[in-house]
């Protein structure tokens, strides 16, 4: 998860998560230690009762509590004592020291093995400092809450034992009454929260997406002149605005001078580099110009028409970055245009030895200047030509693609690598190797940034194709419009 609209309702979710499951962790405990606590109070009365019939059969209200029978066997209750102890809810049971004397029909009805489990742990497990707690039994019920009460001698100078016992299995998680409620309701509450945290967060977070935009629309060099709009400063995006609307400044007065610069110092240099053009060619045209003078004049001229261009490169881009470069649009068919850039680009490729073809050539209109889309087109021509090697091909094809005219321009030159293609239309950004690797074909790195400005003028789209050693196809796109009427002469009638 990347967005922080994301994130945090992540962080919410899991906060919420821990807090609901700790809440319903307390809420089952309290609600266990409460059933608990009515269970024991439950099986404290019976107890209480038991020891109270007992006690009522010693002060002759009922016969004896013991019947003497043979001393070998257990001796029960009196009929009386056990009828009333037969009334009593739940498990209980009468017992000695060793011998059980009375239990109750509910405990019969019990599995034998829980019997004798039951028996144990009233005459092993239990004791005057522990008269109580859960023992497991094979049931139903598997687990049983049971109290004993050493209650007075017997006959015999025993003492008696009063065991009540409840089923515990109502303490099971399940069988709370608080269980279903909570299955049902947290969950419910967890998912609307969530979904109230995420619609919150897009809320609150709404903001950042219009500063994002405002970025994204003054992120190029030219639009460093807008501003992000700062309502107050009371909140954290408003002081960020307003240190980005610092460091805009700052970059914008930097732009400018950089700018300035370019554009004083391109044309500045014009003029010395002309006058220093036509001296050098008056030179070598000149009666007294020997023979070992005019290969240096000849490299002199070519270093000087270089920088000529160079110049008036930079010279070209500085004007269109500060606006002062007018695109004169106007309908214009583009099939003449490519037939002419296609003729200029023939003669070059066969100075180089390089076939240049037309594959195809669809009529198509744009409202376009004539100017620069020409030299838009021828620069994507010789630069292909400039990087395709002697007996390679380079073709041309201008088609209409829907609402767009579209000219591609395919060599079969040395290619570009994947890790340069981002990079091929930043000023000043050449290959290292493969694409710079003669003097011949060393440019200055302007012409794709020059073709990528005329493009976007033209409210067009330039992409490249290409794989090392494989070729480049450079494909330019350009909203079309329809053709202009053509108008055919003729006799008059």
């Amino acid at each position: 998860m990347r967005s922080i609209r994301a994130r945090l309702t992540l962080a919410y979710a899991i906060a919420l998560g821990v807090t609901l499951l700790v809440f319903a962790a307390v809420m089952v405990s309290a609600s266990r230690r409460a059933a608990q606590n009515v269970l024991q109070r439950r099986v404290d009365n019976v107890v209480m009762l038991g020891s109270a019939i007992l006690e009522q059969a010693g002060t002759s209200l009922f016969e004896s509590v013991v019947v003497a029978e043979d001393p070998g066997a257990s001796p029960p209750l009196s009929a009386s004592v056990g009828s009333r102890l037969a009334t009593l809810p739940g498990y209980v049971i009468i017992a000695d020291s060793s011998r059980l004397l009375y239990a109750t029909a509910s405990v019969a009805q019990l599995s034998p093995k829980a019997q004798a489990q039951l028996r144990q742990a009233v005459f092993r497990v239990f004791t005057p400092a522990q008269p109580a707690g859960i023992i497991t039994i094979d049931g139903p019920p598997t687990r049983l809450f049971v109290q004993v009460a050493f209650d007075r001698p017997s006959q015999r100078g025993s003492g008696l034992r009063v065991v009540a016992a409840e089923s515990a299995d109502e303490l099971d998680l399940v069988r709370l009454d608080i269980f279903a409620p909570i299955l049902v309701t947290f969950p419910l509450i967890f998912l609307l929260s969530v979904i109230a945290a995420w619609g919150l967060a897009g809320v609150n977070l709404e903001p950042v997406d219009h500063l994002i935009a405002d970025l994204e629309a003054i992120e190029d060099g030219r639009s460093l002149h807008r501003r992000l709009p700062v309502e107050t400063d009371e909140n954290e995006l408003d002081r960020l605005a307003e240190r980005i609307n610092a460091m805009i400044a700052r970059l914008e007065g930097s732009f400018a001078a950089l700018r300035r610069f370019t554009a004083d110092a391109s044309h500045e240099l014009k003029t010395p580099l002309t006058v220093l053009r036509a001296d050098i060619e008056r030179a070598m045209t000149a009666p007294g110009a020997g023979g070992d003078q005019l290969p240096a004049l000849e490299e002199a001229l070519a270093e000087t028409a270089r920088m000529a261009d160079l110049v008036d490169s930079l010279l070209t881009l500085a004007r269109a970055d500060e606006g002062r470069f007018d695109i004169h649009r106007e309908p214009l068919e583009l099939v003449p245009m490519v037939e002419d850039v296609f003729e200029t680009a023939q003669i070059l490729g066969e100075e180089a030895g390089i076939t240049v073809t037309l594959l195809a050539l669809e009529p198509v209109a744009v409202q376009g200047d004539p100017v620069r889309l020409r030299q838009l087109f021828l620069n994507l021509l010789t630069n292909a030509i400039k990087y395709t090697s002697r007996g390679g091909t380079v073709t041309v094809a201008l088609e209409r693609r829907g609402e767009f005219a579209a000219l591609a321009v395919h060599d079969t030159g040395v290619g570009i690598a994947a890790a340069d293609l981002p990079y091929i239309f930043d000023r000043f950004w050449r290959a290292d190797r493969a694409r710079s690797r003669s003097a011949e074909r060393g440019g200055f790195g302007l012409g794709l940034a020059i073709a990528q400005w005329i493009t976007h003028a033209h409210g067009g789209t330039i992409t490249v194709a290409s794989r090392l050693g494989r070729g480049s196809t450079f494909t330019v796109t350009i909203p079309a419009t329809a053709l202009p009427p053509r108008v055919e002469s003729g006799a008059a009638d």
